[in-house]
């Protein structure tokens, strides 16, 4: 992980000054804002939080919900043989999560019971949020395979084997997008039968970062060389998987859709349009390590300097920048009221949307949590000891 080394500021259309150095930059200008409410391309919220960052675009939105906005109480305490340090899928009143044990598990909503377990990768590995594609749950493993499990029982429906360590898999209409890191290639993978539709070699051959994001017809795909810190956003053909374009940047992190454009989070935090264009852009003191949330009207994104910023999307400048404290901070996960991120220590905190204030914190085991996800009336989040719990 890259510690902060002070602000810094990609330049933009237009500018507001930041004499504080907390955060700066401009939103993208995105001109009239006919489309702001396209998050992502077959946004699933309204099933619940069925991937990561709860959509194929990567939004971070949560459907209709009534998560706790005051001081919440804890509705079970799940333990798993493993760290659960990705976010976990939550879809028709189960909680679907991975531990880097190798085990993948069910988990009732309401009760915290689980429903079944299954082990997909012997040698332990990753932990990573699996994706809901109809009656089939999807994941990566360490050991090099795309695996599809059945939701009411985890047995396996079928196995794709790839080249290295499986990079978290993005889903949308049917089809699976993921990427692998020892072999850097990015696959579309169908989700019924776990046939590869495409495949995609990045040149120069960087790593393949988790969670692609996709459009109506892009596959958005970032890579990156951490030996270096070089870095690259692909915008990919999602029917063939050409290249339509790609623009160099520093250690990327999974991009985010929002309407127009999409926001490539490398260190700080860049605005594209969908023809390649660039827009603008913000950055923070500190870095940025995580993808970006996005609504109608913002961004929403941490940083390693413990600064967690509402960017407006339609104007220049910041909404709202805060402290929260502790470093580093998660994708955050919004609803109509709150901001949820967790943050070193670690903890998980409610942030009100419209002012920054926070509204309530709690403290979690180990060292490292998982950021939130967000669905009915639960925050669920998991830790590097093997907890999982969630919160009303």
């Amino acid at each position: 992980m890259i510690s902060a080394v002070g602000a810094g500021c990609l330049s933009a259309l237009g500018g507001d000054d930041d004499p504080d150095g907390t955060g700066e930059g401009d939103a993208a200008d995105d001109g009239p804002a006919d489309d702001e409410d396209d998050d992502g391309a077959a946004d699933s919220t309204s099933l619940g939080w069925p991937s990561f960052q709860g959509s194929p675009g990567n939004t971070g939105v949560a459907g209709p919900v009534d998560a706790p906005t005051t001081e919440p109480t804890e509705r079970w305490d799940a333990s798993l043989p493993g760290a659960v340090t990705d976010q976990v899928a939550i879809v028709d009143g189960t909680v679907y999560a991975c531990s880097d044990a190798g085990t993948v598990h069910a988990i009732d909503v309401a009760s915290g019971d689980e429903q079944w377990s299954t082990t997909v990768d012997e040698d332990g590995g990753q932990s990573q949020c699996p994706c809901v594609v109809g009656d089939r749950l999807v994941l990566g493993t360490e050991s090099g395979s795309l695996v599809a499990l059945d939701r009411e029982d985890g047995t396996e429906r079928w196995t794709t084997a790839l080249p290295g360590p499986v990079s978290g898999p993005t889903a949308a209409g049917g089809t699976v997008y993921v990427g692998t890191r020892e072999d850097p290639v990015c696959r579309a993978v169908d989700a019924s039968s776990g046939d590869v539709r495409w495949t995609f070699d990045p040149d120069p051959a960087v790593d393949v970062v988790d969670y692609p994001a996709v459009t109506d017809d892009l596959v958005y795909v970032g890579a990156e060389d951490t030996s270096v810190l070089d870095g690259r956003l692909y915008a990919l053909d999602r029917a063939t998987g050409t290249e339509r374009w790609s623009h160099e940047g520093a250690r990327m992190q999974p991009p985010t859709v929002a309407g127009e454009h999409v926001a490539a989070p490398s260190l700080q935090v860049t605005i594209y349009d969908h023809a390649g264009g660039e827009r603008g852009g913000f950055g923070f003191a500190g870095h940025v390590l995580s993808s970006p949330a996005a609504t109608a009207d913002a961004y929403f994104v941490g940083s390693t300097g413990g600064r967690l910023a509402a960017m407006r999307r339609r104007e220049s400048g910041t909404h709202w920048n805060v402290d929260v404290g502790r470093r580093p901070v998660s994708a955050p996960a919004i609803t109509d009221d709150a901001v949820y991120v967790t943050s070193g220590g670690p903890v998980l905190q409610a942030i009100d949307r419209d002012r920054g204030d926070e509204r309530w914190s709690r403290s979690l085991d180990g060292e490292f949590a998982s950021g939130p996800a967000v669905a009915g009336d639960v925050v669920v989040v998991g830790t590097d000891t093997g907890r999982l719990v969630a919160f009303e």
